[in-house]
């Protein structure tokens, strides 16, 4: 009896414990910063990038190769919002400013993403904000994932039908104009879609998003184009492709098909130009 009686105050005073230690634990994979960005932290790890031959949608520069993330970083929870921006820069770049400050800011370039990073690390007294790498973001996004998306294969690349896999995380032509309020296509609120398995919002749909990865935009031979960069290669450990006079930009846009949404996909412009479904999101560095 009295090693029954022993072990209940024994499993209650831990039970009383844990309502203390919980919140500690949980708080240390949320980081949160002066603006109100909520950054997840993304564990190190090691991956297959790019995609398979049989992926519906698949571009020829898209090939599978491991990849190795050494260190952990913070992972902006959404993209940076339009309020966000305006708190720290003081305007609103945005083509569609007047629905709201929780929508992701657009029409910004690379270099004036790299600017805002700039005025925030200063702001913070800090160096450990910037774009993540290519790398970092399919990581990210995929969450763990080896399909097309991060909850499930491509089925359709058409905007009439339904994607099971995006439909209930990602806003795109479907469900963000044609379908779904019918013509009423653009960008939609942030966090208003669910996460992935890591707790990261619209890393399909909503905006397309710059990265930090330079890149060339045709082959040697001059024969194909899209994303040129030497960093697909096997067991490569935190790639970043430095050379190039374009920069690269991962996940689709509001009014793109689920072809253009999948993890893999590759993309790029010039780092002035700007567009109405292109934002960005920022990591934190341990």
């Amino acid at each position: 009896m009295k090693q029954y009686f022993n072990f209940v105050v024994t499993a209650i005073f831990f039970s009383f414990l844990s309502l203390f230690i919980q919140p500690v634990f949980a708080q240390t994979n949320i980081y949160t910063n002066k603006l109100g960005m909520r950054f997840v932290l993304i564990p190190s790890g090691s991956f297959l990038m790019g995609s398979p031959d049989s992926e519906p949608g698949r571009q020829w520069n898209e090939k599978q190769h491991n990849v190795i993330i050494s260190k952990n970083f913070f992972m902006g929870e959404t993209e940076v919002t339009q309020g966000q921006w305006e708190k720290l820069v003081g305007f609103n770049p945005s083509s569609f400013s007047k629905l709201g400050k929780n929508y992701p800011v657009d029409t910004v370039s690379w270099n004036e993403s790299m600017e805002f990073i700039r005025v925030l690390n200063e702001w913070e007294g800090t160096n450990k904000y910037r774009l993540p790498t290519e790398a970092e973001w399919e990581y990210a996004c995929r969450a763990g994932s080896t399909s097309a998306f991060a909850e499930g294969p491509i089925t359709t690349i058409s905007c009439n039908e339904s994607e099971p896999a995006i439909v209930n995380m990602a806003w795109y032509c479907y469900n963000s104009g044609l379908q779904d309020p019918s013509r009423d296509f653009k960008p939609r609120p942030v966090k208003t879609k669910l996460p992935n398995k890591w707790g990261l919002y619209d890393m399909h749909g909503n905006v397309q998003e710059w990265v930090l990865d330079s890149c060339k935009w045709r082959n040697f031979w001059r024969t194909k184009v899209g994303v040129v960069t030497d960093t697909y290669k096997d067991n490569i450990v935190d790639p970043l492709n430095k050379t190039g006079d374009h920069r690269i930009i991962r996940g689709g846009g509001w009014y793109q098909t689920s072809k253009y949404q999948r993890s893999a996909y590759r993309s790029y412009y010039k780092p002035g130009v700007r567009r109405n479904s292109l934002g960005f999101r920022i990591v934190r560095m341990q």
